[in-house]
């Protein structure tokens, strides 16, 4: 195997595991349950959804609530 060949594979191999790595790791925001939400009392937190209606096009927000565990 020449030493330029074997330097690619290198870097492919250690480019894949990067990228592994990468998906399966998770985002510090995505852990935490409160990032996204905000609490209203009594165990109740509410966000904010973003929907698309496929037929129309129609963006819509609306707030989702629900009691936490």
């Amino acid at each position: 195997m020449s030493k330029p060949h074997g330097i690619r594979r290198l870097i492919t191999a250690l480019a894949a595991s990067f990228a592994l790595v990468c998906v399966l790791s998770p985002l510090p925001s995505q852990a935490r349950e409160g990032s996204s939400s905000k609490s209203v009392g009594k165990g109740i937190k509410c966000r904010t959804v973003v929907t698309t209606d496929k037929v129309t096009g129609q963006v819509t927000v609306i707030q989702v609530c629900a009691k936490g565990v």
